[in-house]
């Protein structure tokens, strides 16, 4: 999983000093978690609370299992140009289909950022963005069960000198039977974007 600039056509840079975390209606069991270089602290905070469920030597393994796996993700997103990452973590999903949302600042390498023309314009608690919603092309060659990208969504906003990117994936089983699942998600994930704001950026200390 990572932040894609989407509609944006070119990029220079990405950087989050110009903008807060955002401030999201997060449906139960999701988190909101900020990336960073190193991300196990994060993972092992998350998961604290699994250690005492119970045995260690049967729960530890387990924990670190879960452990690895969301700093891996973290990781990959950081690496790709994001500050922030919801995704749910609470129990497991009943259907082999799921998602994240990922969000980025990007700056285009000159001029004045303006709202992209690709994309379905609309109007959210954050401010007008364009959106768009994009499904992926499933090769002939997916194994069934096979866990395979299913759908992408982004968001992409102005702020200041910048471009705000919300990108959310869904990924599953290609299986029709769980095309009401998919596009479930799709209603929950912009139905989060559309409600979401953003913290002012930290104040910046000078020093006397």
């Amino acid at each position: 999983m990572g932040a894609r600039a989407g509609s944006v056509a070119t990029v220079a840079a990405v950087t989050s000093a110009s903008i807060g975390m955002p401030r999201l209606i997060l449906p139960p069991g999701w988190q909101l978690l900020r990336t960073a270089p190193d991300n196990s602290e994060t993972a092992r905070r998350v998961f604290a609370s699994i250690r005492e469920l119970g045995p260690r030597d049967s729960i530890t393994p387990f924990a670190r299992e879960l452990e690895r796996a969301l700093q891996t993700q973290l990781d990959d997103a950081f690496r790709a140009g994001s500050f922030a990452v919801a995704l749910p973590l609470g129990r497991p999903w009943e259907v082999p289909v799921s998602t994240s949302i990922a969000f980025s600042v990007v700056t285009p390498p000159t001029g004045t950022p303006v709202l992209p023309e690709v994309g379905e314009k609309v109007d959210t608690d954050a401010g007008t963005a364009r959106r768009r919603i994009l499904d992926a092309p499933v090769s002939p060659d997916a194994l069934a069960g096979e866990l395979v990208p299913l759908r992408t969504l982004d968001y992409t906003w102005v702020r200041e000198d910048a471009y705000l990117v919300a990108f959310a994936s869904i990924t599953g089983d290609a299986d029709p039977d769980y095309a009401p699942v998919t596009d479930a998600l799709t209603l929950l994930i912009t139905t989060m974007l559309d409600a979401v704001t953003f913290d002012p950026a930290p104040r910046q200390e000078t020093q006397p």
